[in-house]
């Protein structure tokens, strides 16, 4: 019912009916019919309530809350991620769907085979990890001599590390590339 959900926002806003009425141009005595189910206003008047109480007037008609759930899920289907495309790599992005995750899961395929493929070595903030599904990976770093690893074999590392991980045989290498998100 729209009364008690204005009602509702009054009290979250902590604004009185004359306040309001001063932010709407409604009159108290309208807004208390609206609040007591007396009156159905009209658009006009619906979106001005929106407006004077900062929310969007979806929100005059929302239902209770609902408890929150402290669970969420999601599933990318074979091929089916968000693909972004560099000289280097062809990324995969899994679970694209999903805001705020802690880590970034890449299904990467490694199209460099030299280091000379790249104008630098890359590196950002976080933590990244890597697991070779098919083919050969090749990290060069400026800490550490090059690192082969083949199908099966993982590496964690430090991203803000310089780095480059190439293709390390004839076909282009294919990984399991985890980032831990870059916070604001």
């Amino acid at each position: 019912m729209l009364g008690n959900k204005l009602r509702a926002l009054c009290a979250t806003a902590r604004v009185t009916l004359q306040q309001l009425s001063k932010r709407t141009g409604i009159s108290v005595s309208t807004l208390s019919k609206i609040e007591n189910g007396q009156l159905s206003p009209t658009y006009e008047k619906i979106a001005a309530l929106a407006l004077g109480l900062d929310v969007e007037v979806g929100e005059l008609f929302r239902g209770p809350e609902r408890p929150a759930v402290h669970a969420r899920r999601s599933v990318t289907y074979r091929d089916q991620g968000a693909f972004h495309r560099t000289r280097q790599y062809e990324y995969e992005v899994l679970h694209s769907d999903l805001m705020a995750k802690r880590f970034i899961p890449l299904v990467t395929t490694i199209k460099a085979h030299e280091t000379s493929d790249f104008s630098e070595f890359l590196s950002h903030d976080g933590e990244e990890f890597i697991y070779v599904m098919s083919g050969t990976a090749v990290e060069h770093t400026d800490c550490y001599a090059p690192l082969r690893l083949s199908e099966g074999d993982s590496c964690y590392f430090d991203s803000t590390m310089c780095r480059a991980i190439v293709s390390g045989g004839p076909d282009n290498a294919k990984v399991l590339w985890v980032c831990s998100r870059i916070e604001p």
